[in-house]
């Protein structure tokens, strides 16, 4: 049936001949994906902003929009094959600064349906997402290596210049100022209560402070191939000598 659904879907885009000029962040929430949908709004592109797109399956959707972003893809493969020649962000931020976003979140919603049995202030859903944020993130490395597909790789929140680079990998090539939406605001630090839970999460996982300032991945949870794979960090990367077709800022 998800087979059929996406031949169906294929024909209907290739019909629309509407594959090209789209462009999908696909990174966590949390990490400024509501900065980048401004971005593309900013750089004159239709941008949609929500959940809706993740399960690659409302055509309409898809059809009517060049850019998305919100959250992780359901199914990144099936995506992929829709889409060869997108381009895809994988929007990153740091450990830290992104569990104690996510936790603020949360607390402001307090009320509110609880999406999922880890999407709660405790130690347990900490160590979820961390686990969660590690394998999705090498997941998608990995896939995109093995696919030579370019992806660009970017912590839109740390790297001053992210937005001139986003447009440059999309094909806009002017200077472009970075906009800040949703911003948390300047100076806040996260409560004692936050920082206790992601303390003993880390330790729980045996994770040290260090890397809870890493914006790809946990390098203590991986495999040392692993490690030399891939950069635990978009500061780490050594982008004149990595061989494969991903770019990190």
């Amino acid at each position: 049936m998800i087979h059929n659904l996406t031949k169906k879907l294929s024909r209907r885009l290739n019909l629309f001949n509407n594959r090209h000029n789209k462009v999908f962040a696909i990174g966590f929430n949390k990490s400024a994906s509501c900065s980048l949908h401004a971005l593309f709004g900013q750089l004159g592109m239709s941008s949609y902003h929500g959940t809706k797109w993740r399960e690659i399956e409302d055509i309409v959707l898809l059809e009517n929009y060049q850019c998305f972003s919100d959250g992780i893809p359901r199914d990144l493969p099936k995506l992929l094959k829709l889409f060869p020649e997108a381009r895809y962000i994988l929007n990153v931020r740091e450990l830290e600064t992104w569990i104690y976003s996510r936790l603020s979140h949360i607390e402001r919603a307090s009320g509110a349906p609880t999406r999922n049995p880890g999407w709660d202030v405790s130690i347990e859903s900490i160590q979820g997402w961390i686990t969660q944020r590690n394998e999705y993130h090498l997941r998608v490395l990995s896939m995109f290596t093995d696919l030579s597909r370019d992806l660009l790789v970017v912590n839109f929140i740390r790297n001053e210049s992210a937005a001139t680079k986003i447009a440059d990998f999309i094909g806009i090539r002017r200077e472009v100022e970075r906009p800040h939406a949703n911003r948390d605001p300047k100076n806040s630090s996260p409560p004692d209560n936050h920082v206790e839970l992601l303390s003993q999460a880390a330790i729980n996982l045996g994770i040290p402070e260090r890397e809870l300032q890493y914006d790809i991945f946990c390098p203590h949870l991986e495999s040392e191939k692993v490690q030399v794979a891939f950069p635990a960090d978009t500061g780490l990367a050594d982008t004149t000598s990595h061989e494969s077709s991903i770019i990190y800022c």
